[in-house]
């Protein structure tokens, strides 16, 4: 692993730390910018930026480090009600990252730094996906930690989140339609964009 993708992994897992202390508590599973930027890391790095950096963050708070949301830390946390969020990162921002790197398979008309229209539509499904594998694991995973019943599970841990999420899905492609190819010219500066979206999708 070259020193550019680390550099950008560990500024992901960075703003992961961050976004943690800027919490809005309104019940069992607080208002966090977290959500925003695990997406962001996939549509920003693809899903061999996002996965590590989502891995290094969950890995650190388990060990004790005070970097989850309230400032806590600690393995015990995962058996919270907030848990079943905090795993759901390890699929939604690589899922995120693969469709939005499906996108950037797709040769690029005219030189520019913003995305094609093609691109942008996997990118916003990509982020789609990514908000609905949140949930999709998430609110179970509080259902039964709580043992509480589905209406109270939706009450818990969606209806209060949905308008922000909306908010941060667009934020996250408008973002993404500005930065995401200089992200990746960034870390595979010797390729290009589409190129270097081909060899992640392979696997090489």
């Amino acid at each position: 692993m070259d020193v550019r993708r680390i550099i950008i992994i560990a500024l992901f897992a960075a703003l992961l730390v961050a976004g943690a202390y800027v919490t809005i508590p309104i019940g069992p599973v607080p208002i966090t910018l977290q959500t925003a930027f695990v997406l962001l890391a996939g549509v920003l790095g693809g899903k061999k930026i996002a996965g590590p950096a989502i891995a290094i963050y969950l890995s650190l708070g388990a060990m004790g480090l005070p970097i989850f949301s309230g400032g806590i830390g600690g393995f015990a946390h995962f058996a919270g009600p907030t848990g079943g969020f905090l795993i759901s990162w390890l699929a939604a921002a690589p899922i995120t990252g693969y469709l939005t790197d499906r996108g950037f398979r797709i040769p690029q008309e005219t030189k520019t730094d913003k995305v094609s229209k093609k691109q942008l539509l996997w990118m916003i499904l990509g982020v789609v996906v990514g908000t609905l594998i949140i949930y999709g694991i998430g609110i179970p995973y509080m259902k039964f930690v709580l043992s509480i019943s589905w209406s109270q599970a939706l009450v818990a841990g969606f209806l209060p989140f949905l308008p922000g999420d909306l908010v941060k899905i667009v934020a996250v492609v408008l973002l993404g339609n500005l930065f995401a190819r200089r992200v990746r010219e960034f870390v595979q500066p010797d390729k290009g964009v589409e190129e270097t979206a081909d060899e992640i999708n392979t696997g090489n």
